[in-house]
């Protein structure tokens, strides 16, 4: 009975994965060939999932994922207080700048984007609030590899290191060059490495203990010359929201790991 109800769960995740990967919504037969789950047992697990809220249906009777869903995933410790210290800090930079403006964690080997501020004029579908993403392709993600444990470190850089564009940081030793200029200088920038079209600059935010617990990144054009303000600008309100989360910013970077500094 636990192997039977263990399963059904794993095939109600499978459903719910499939949605969240999805650019719009799914119909049943969609859903179950993606996911791999047998049409019937689709049919009744989203039955289920949609009385929830956790999957709602639009008018053409396709499925996506549920505001119930998200507002349990709202109420995740690591993200809710993160974001409710930060929003101000953000809307500050995003009003000066009038650039996009986002708030990253990781979770494993990826970046999940938690918050974000977007003008109408320069909005990106991406990246989307819950959408994650490569570390080795992102200001943030940057800005979390460059400060998370060694043997993290150690699985991406060992990769595969997936190209978005021929822009992305492909090789080892390039990425551990990167890596090490972030711990040097403390922000990263992704000059059109997602996306050919934008630039985005990441510093990273610490908490209780000064560990690296989210980074900050500001999106803009690539066609825009920028200097170092907007470095500046991102650490400035990085620091900020560091302070708030009760950072003692003792210092201002990491010791590069050992098997880093050997080039391993």
């Amino acid at each position: 009975m636990a192997n039977e109800r263990r399963s059904v769960l794993q095939r109600a995740l499978r459903i719910l994965d499939t949605c969240r990967g999805a650019e719009g919504g799914l119909c049943l037969s969609e859903l179950s060939r993606r996911s791999g789950v047998p049409l019937t047992t689709t049919h009744r697990i989203v039955a289920e999932l949609h009385e929830w809220g956790a999957l709602e249906r639009d008018g053409s009777g396709d499925y996506r994922i549920g505001l119930w869903l998200w507002e349990v995933a709202a109420l995740a410790p690591r993200s809710m207080g993160l974001q409710r210290i930060a929003l101000p800090f953000m809307q500050d930079l995003f009003e000066t700048t009038h650039r996009g403006v986002h708030l990253a964690v990781r979770e494993k080997d990826q970046v999940v984007f938690v918050e974000r501020f977007v003008s109408p004029e320069t909005a990106s579908e991406r990246p989307r609030v819950g959408g994650r993403y490569a570390m080795h392709a992102t200001a943030v993600g940057l800005v979390l590899l460059a400060y998370a444990p060694p043997e993290l470190q150690e699985e991406v850089i060992g990769g595969p290191l997936v190209s978005y564009t021929s822009r992305t940081y492909s090789s080892e030793r390039e990425l551990r060059q990167v890596l090490a200029e972030v711990r040097r200088s403390g922000y990263a920038v992704s000059d059109r490495q997602i996306s050919t079209v934008y630039t985005s600059v990441a510093a990273p935010i610490f908490g209780p203990g000064d560990t690296a617990v989210a980074a900050l990144s500001l999106i803009v054009p690539h066609t825009e010359s920028h200097g170092p303000s907007l470095p500046h600008l991102v650490q400035a309100t990085a620091r900020g929201i560091s302070r708030a989360l009760g950072a003692t910013l003792r210092r201002s970077r990491p010791e590069m790991p050992s098997d880093m500094r050997k080039g391993r």
